[in-house]
């Protein structure tokens, strides 16, 4: 290779190396958020626990204690994703408060869900100093596997899209959900709905869509944990499916830290 070439070589290699360090070097987008937002302690009867509403850009929240914003700002199954072991004593009382959170998002139409909680996740650590880190737990489960004699699930037609439509049985208590070309992860969606206390996780090897029907007890309207899976053991055997007590590694959320929110 001749000097001339070699100088040139040298040069290209150089102001790519600046080009790739300056890429590296860009500033960290910020992080989505609400551009104004207002938390205050509910008032009056609790009638409508996280009533969640979104008209144009304003998101209001009613009735959420700071476990139901960290639940649903992470999109988790339920509380047994949270772990509360790193959070001091003095500060349980705040967890016990239920708010009212009224904001705006950016813009001047309805952001989606997913962008919302991404904004939530944000006024969080702003203004309730939230604190968090993950890890991974072995814990008690329910598996959802095939009954004695096998699943009677009706296959249903390919392409038509997973749809659910719940009415009030006949009994008056109970309510009767139609699922329609839906995959089993669906049922197993519904079942942890329902007040189950533990995670449910998809042990039946199935791997279609399926048209069935669940009647089953609302939480609000069960007497117990044990009558809410009575009633939640006998759907489930009309589908031949069954729930099995087991461990399995869970992923939850730590708090480390929450505070008293910061003043409007």
């Amino acid at each position: 290779m001749t000097r001339l070439l070699m100088r040139r070589t040298f040069w290209i290699a150089s102001a790519a190396a600046i080009v790739a360090t300056n890429s590296f070097r860009l500033p960290a987008q910020s992080p989505p958020g609400f551009e104004v937002a207002s938390i205050k302690p509910h008032q009056g009867p609790l009638s409508r626990i996280m009533d969640f509403k979104v008209s144009g850009s304003r998101v209001t929240m009613e009735a959420y204690s700071v476990l139901l914003l960290v639940q649903d700002a992470y999109h988790l199954k339920g509380n047994y994703q949270i772990s509360l072991a790193a959070v001091p004593r003095q500060e349980d009382e705040i967890l016990e408060v239920m708010y009212d959170v009224v904001a705006r998002a950016p813009g001047e139409t309805a952001p989606p869900r997913d962008e919302i909680r991404k904004m939530l996740q944000t006024l969080l650590s702003n203004r309730f100093k939230l604190a968090i880190h993950r890890e991974t737990k072995e814990m008690p489960v329910y598996a959802l596997v095939a009954g004695k004699n096998g699943p009677r699930l009706k296959s249903s037609v390919v392409g038509d899209p997973c749809s659910m439509h719940q009415k009030s049985a006949s009994d008056g208590r109970n309510y009767e959900e139609t699922f329609s070309n839906c995959p089993i992860e669906e049922l197993v969606k519904q079942l942890e709905q329902l007040g189950i206390d533990r995670p449910v996780v998809d042990k039946t090897s199935l791997t279609g869509t399926y048209d069935f029907r669940l009647v089953v007890t609302p939480a609000f309207r069960s007497h117990s944990v044990s009558d809410l899976d009575i009633t939640t053991s006998t759907a489930l055997r009309e589908l031949g499916l069954k729930l099995e007590s087991q461990k399995a590694p869970i992923e939850i959320l730590v708090i480390d830290q929450v505070k008293k929110p910061t003043e409007n």
